[in-house]
């Protein structure tokens, strides 16, 4: 970082991103640390890519941790926000961006495997704004920020629970949008639309410009695009903003 730390926007700042040892959930503790932000990077198993997302903030002269912990779990999520708490201190930050996607069709589609889905995608965010509320009520205030995807608004075949959780998760943001005002909490949440994840590979990019079908902009969005409205959203400049849904789409959905 080439600032000082005090000229951060998020300077002294405590962020925990869920699901942020890759993809998009990288992008935004990339973000959050370039802003001063001291970063806990959380992946469910992969502890490979959780370290060499922290050596990337560190490289940019950042602080992160990575903390192991699978989100869908209640008592993981209170170990992880216990152990962050001792190491870096109470969370102002919650990104909750873990997602789990798989495919069943609804005739198919056994009681577990809707369970598996609905305890990342919706109960996750649920134990994760539970435990680090009491923290940001004490401090006066923070932010949360909820990330889904397009298809919870337009529907996917073969997604019913996928939808499912995290149209449920829209409606969480918007209760405790009310609910943690008082208490200078914002909560929004961030919709993206078709993003670009390939790194590069030209089977991927194949892949990719196949998706471009209703993309009014003719091209996919970029993780640092969804990480920059995370920064945003996070900072004092959006104060006043809470209960929102943000779309991030190339206009494919226009609402």
């Amino acid at each position: 970082m080439n600032h000082p730390m005090t000229a951060l926007p998020l300077a002294g700042k405590i962020a925990l991103v869920t699901g942020s040892s890759r993809n998009i959930g990288r992008a935004i503790v990339l973000e959050l640390a370039r802003n001063g932000a001291s970063v806990v990077v959380n992946a469910k198993s992969n502890v490979g890519e959780a370290a060499a997302t922290v050596a990337a903030v560190e490289a940019l002269g950042g602080k992160a941790i990575a903390v192991i912990a699978d989100v869908g779990h209640e008592e993981a999520v209170q170990r992880m926000v216990a152990e962050v708490a001792q190491r870096l201190g109470a969370i102002d930050i919650l990104v909750n961006n873990a997602g789990l996607r798989r495919s069943a069709t609804f005739t198919d589609m056994t009681t577990q495997d809707w369970r598996e889905i609905l305890a990342t995608n919706l109960d996750g965010p649920f134990f994760c704004c539970r435990a680090v509320v009491p923290g940001m009520i004490a401090a006066g205030g923070g932010s949360i920020i909820n990330v889904s995807g397009l298809n919870a608004l337009i529907g996917r075949d073969k997604w019913a629970h996928v939808c499912a959780a995290k149209t449920g998760a829209m409606g969480l943001t918007r209760a405790l949008a009310v609910e943690l005002a008082p208490h200078q909490i914002t909560v929004n949440h961030i919709v993206p639309g078709a993003i670009d994840t390939s790194h590069g590979s030209s089977s991927d990019m194949l892949a990719a410009s196949r998706r471009l079908a209703g993309i009014p902009l003719q091209r996919l969005g970029l993780p640092e695009e969804i990480a920059a409205l995370c920064g945003f959203l996070a900072s004092v400049s959006a104060r006043f903003i809470t209960g929102q849904t943000l779309h991030a789409n190339g206009g494919a959905l226009r609402c």
